[in-house]
């Protein structure tokens, strides 16, 4: 079973969710501009992709159709980094150039307001942070004119000295908001749901004193009652100001990259290896089809290897072994770096399962292949074509399960043993699944490579034991389905049905 890790896309926000978004992107960014790093702050690349675009393509994942970004230093320079960049050309941007970006971020907010209508979201392009906050804004309607997500979880706050601080007040109400506040409760994330109301506030604290941060309108609608928290829960975000809290967010963003239908194999072997070499090829050219290709490559050199083993050249065993096991672990890559540079691609998920499938059959022939050359017993190669043709077979189902589903991947399909577990086979594969998971046999297989020739005869008839519960388990799933489908619609249902139709005409 191929074990695909590519991105997945996110679900459609709520009915009434902002679908807009002011980024602020004008200031110079002085802390992070040293000797090593002379870029204007939002082309600052954080995980491969520059500040403002991961912004964009954050808020995009979430939902958001349209964007307001308002540049200041070095303006040119950064539109013209970004506004020819393919991945944002599909996308509602509009520019707008701040000359007085010396002046506090409220004054850059409201260089917005001729631009949106209605309710939008606000943050910062120096602020990476995850959909799941914009989802957790999204889910609660706005009160009053402003909502800001905060993080309780003061503990994980890497920087807390230059975090702004909020109070808590009655009903989820900003009581105070401060860099220097003593007694807080939570600490903003930099990212808002607000409604028109807060350009108001800005506005009447810029024509009372000719300058206006965001904090003065926020404690403004605080003061009315009209600025309200929302809780991120266990969602991640960080502040880059300077080159530590740059190294802290990319830190942030490779820990999120282990997921959570990870097995212990993946989480503590292959994801330690596939992240590495990820981090080794994020600021380059590459991208996630290279590293498909890279893996397919390792996986088909570990076949051939393993198919040349003689009674003289044993040694090919355990290389080949290697090789399979350093495919599998290659084969994370390519989803790490989907994720990371938002380059999902339906082509790309194909090309991972397709090619995952191509390495895991060539291998089960070329251990029968090579079992055969060094015992001379020909029922090795006959078993290992049995259990290869047996995977073609059902992994040629599958592909067609998922054309319908428009899907791309293993991952996707749904599996009777996962619904139901009431007969004792049921039992059996959901207690035993992770075998058929490519990271676990992989190393199992690799293992065994380096026992010798019996434990290999073991392995390649476990193999195909896997490979029968795999047909077993999908002539299940399928039988299931069609039952479902032949089923007859609930009397509730159809009276519902016909209700409707008898109205309708």
């Amino acid at each position: 079973m191929s074990a695909a890790q590519t991105a997945q896309p996110s679900p459609p926000p709520p009915a009434g969710a902002p679908t807009q978004l002011v980024i602020l992107a004008a200031g110079q960014g002085s802390r992070i501009r040293t000797g090593e790093q002379e870029l204007p702050k939002p082309l600052v690349s954080v995980g491969g992709v520059p500040l403002l675009k991961r912004s964009i393509l954050t808020a995009k994942k979430a939902g958001v159709s349209r964007f307001v970004v308002i540049l200041g230093f070095e303006a040119a320079r950064v539109r013209g980094a970004l506004e020819g960049d393919s991945q944002l050309s599909d996308l509602d941007i509009t520019w707008v150039e701040h000359p007085r970006f010396d002046l506090s971020n409220g004054v850059s907010v409201l260089q917005a307001r001729q631009h949106v209508a209605g309710e939008f979201y606000l943050t910062m392009a120096d602020h990476v942070v995850e959909p799941a906050i914009y989802q957790a804004l999204a889910a609660r309607p706005l009160r009053g004119d402003l909502a800001l997500a905060i993080d309780y979880k003061l503990s994980d706050v890497f920087d807390m000295d230059d975090a702004t601080k909020v109070k808590v007040g009655e009903g989820d109400t900003i009581a105070a908001i401060s860099k220097t506040l003593k007694e807080f409760d939570a600490v903003d994330t930099g990212v808002f749901r607000c409604g028109e109301g807060l350009f108001g506030a800005l506005q009447a604290e810029h024509d009372r004193r000719g300058d206006a941060s965001l904090s003065d309108g926020v404690r403004a609608l605080g003061a009315a009652g009209k600025a309200h928290v929302v809780d991120v829960g266990a969602a991640w975000w960080q502040d880059v100001d300077d080159l530590p809290t740059r190294a802290e967010a990319e830190r942030r963003l490779f820990v999120s990259l282990t997921k959570k239908i990870d097995g212990p194999v993946s989480r503590h072997i292959n994801r330690r290896f596939s992240k590495r070499l990820t981090r080794l090829v994020m600021n380059t050219g590459v991208v996630p089809n290279h590293m498909t290709a890279v893996g397919l490559a390792v996986g088909l050199l570990s076949a051939l290897v393993t198919a040349l083993a003689t009674p003289e050249a044993l040694w090919l065993l355990p290389l080949g072994g290697l090789l399979y096991q350093l495919s599998s672990m290659i084969d994370g890559c390519d989803g790490e770096l989907a994720r990371l540079k938002f380059l999902h691609s339906d082509l790309g998920e194909w090309f991972d399962t397709v090619s995952d499938d191509v390495i895991n059959l060539s291998y089960q022939l070329a251990m029968g292949y090579a079992l055969t050359r060094i015992t001379g017993q020909a029922a090795w190669l006959w078993i290992s074509a049995a259990g290869a043709a047996a995977g073609a077979v059902v992994c040629a189902q599958m592909y067609g399960e998922l054309l319908r589903s428009g899907k791309g991947t293993h991952l996707a399909l749904s599996w009777s043993f996962e619904r139901e577990q009431g007969s004792l086979f049921q039992r059996i594969c959901a207690r035993f699944a992770f075998v058929a998971r490519r990271d676990f046999y992989a190393l199992a297989l690799m293992v065994l490579s380096f026992l010798g020739v019996a434990a290999m005869q073991v392995g390649l008839v476990l193999s195909l034991i896997t490979i029968g519960f795999l047909v077993s388990q999908w002539a299940s799933t399928r039988l299931a389905a069609a039952r479902a489908d032949a089923a007859p619609e609930p009397a509730a249902r159809v009276t519902g049905a016909r209700r409707a139709g008898a109205q309708a005409s």
